[in-house]
């Protein structure tokens, strides 16, 4: 029984660097992990909240823009 744990510790010890792999976005126009997300523009006005993200695909060279937590849409 110890075997078995000792197993899977193992395999989450040597899986943790690939976790920011699996997590990181996907480009919707290639469909490859490569996205990055760029500054996003400040606002003019001081009480103005801007809640848009700016995200750009390093192989396709497409812009995105996400409002909130929605779909990402090209620019």
């Amino acid at each position: 029984m110890k075997d078995s744990y000792m197993v899977f510790v193992l395999l989450a010890v040597m899986l943790t660097p690939f976790l920011p792999l699996m997590l990181k976005g996907k480009c919707p126009t290639c469909g490859k992990r490569k996205l990055e997300t760029l500054e996003t523009p400040q606002a003019t006005d001081e009480n103005a909240i801007s809640y848009t993200s700016h995200h750009r695909c390093k192989a396709c060279s497409a812009t995105f823009t996400r409002e909130r937590s929605g779909p990402l849409t090209p620019v």
